[in-house]
């Protein structure tokens, strides 16, 4: 498809492969303006605030992606095992099964950490606040819950990087697969 008949969403798209493909401060205006085929004016034109404001794009369409595809998960009804269940798997077509890495890990260093920090921070909070209801309905301790809830998030965004340090996606794929026994263990 043609750049100029690429909607804002589709550009938000592209921004995204390449960021997870250079990161934050990896990703020039050059590399930027190659992956989506828009010149460096046209990316101004949908994003005048720039980088910034091109890399924010790129969030909130994971963003969105989360909040439709992999949280509703865990607050559909259901057994709380199934939902983590199903959880895991939406996180791991995000990931495409661990080959490809978070913005949160990428957006929470350097430059990026001064813009996007507080986002991230909010973001990975209500994911644990999701992940320790979940565990609470099942009867675990909310303080507990908690605990369990940040050691997910550790395990995930760990396993993304052992996975792609080592090639492999055994790493990531045997955590997902482990995850909702470590959260619902008595």
């Amino acid at each position: 498809m043609p750049a100029a008949t690429l909607s804002r969403e589709e550009v938000a798209q592209r921004l995204l492969a390449e960021f997870r493909r250079s990161g934050y401060q990896g990703a020039s205006l050059a590399s930027l303006s190659e992956a989506t085929g828009l010149g460096k004016s046209s990316l101004y034109h949908y994003f005048p605030e720039g980088k910034v404001d091109m890399a924010r794009a790129a969030m909130e369409v994971v963003g969105g992606w989360m909040r439709e595809t992999v949280l509703p998960n865990l607050s559909k009804d259901g057994p709380p095992e199934k939902r983590l269940k199903k959880y895991c798997a939406a996180l791991s077509e995000f990931y495409e099964k661990g080959a490809l890495p978070c913005l949160t890990e990428l957006f929470s260093i350097g430059e990026a950490a001064e813009y996007f920090q507080q986002m991230l921070r909010q973001s990975m909070g209500n994911t644990i606040k999701l992940l320790s209801a979940v565990m609470e309905e099942d009867g675990i301790d909310a303080a507990e819950a908690a605990r369990r809830a940040e050691d997910a998030m550790v395990m995930v965004q760990g396993a993304l990087i052992v996975s792609r340090t080592l090639g492999s996606n055994a790493p990531f794929a045997r955590t997902l697969r482990k995850l909702p026994e470590i959260l619902l263990a008595r």
